[in-house]
């Protein structure tokens, strides 16, 4: 478990000085990474593996969405390129990935990683 907020990736922002995050993407690597590192995992994870992602996301005072709004693809991206080096050598080893969001319960906003190895 990641006891972070998960944010959907962000778009690459491309101006004639260079290529950039936004705000809120480039603090939930910084803050994923930080979390990962704490939990001092050993050696990370090498050949081919299956994850399941469940996104906890902190629900907003008010929604009519019975789910929280981002693309689900966008907040496996930017949990599993947090997860490189770290968690598994690299997310281009992962052969099966299923996930899943929903609002946050009383553990509050998190992500859970599972990991499968053949």
């Amino acid at each position: 478990m990641v006891a972070v907020e998960p944010v959907p990736a962000s778009r690459p922002r491309v101006t004639k000085w260079g290529t950039y995050y936004g705000k809120r993407y480039t603090q939930f690597r910084k803050d994923a990474k930080a979390a990962l590192d704490a939990m001092e995992l050993g050696e990370p994870f090498a050949g081919r593996i299956s994850v399941h992602l469940e996104f906890w996301c902190k629900r907003p005072k008010t929604t009519k969405r019975e789910t929280p709004r981002g693309d689900i693809d966008n907040y496996i991206k930017a949990i599993l390129d947090s997860c490189n080096a770290v968690v598994w050598d690299d997310d281009d080893q992962i052969t099966k990935c299923s996930a899943k969001k929903m609002f946050e319960d009383e553990h509050g906003p998190r992500i859970i990683i599972t990991i499968f190895t053949p």
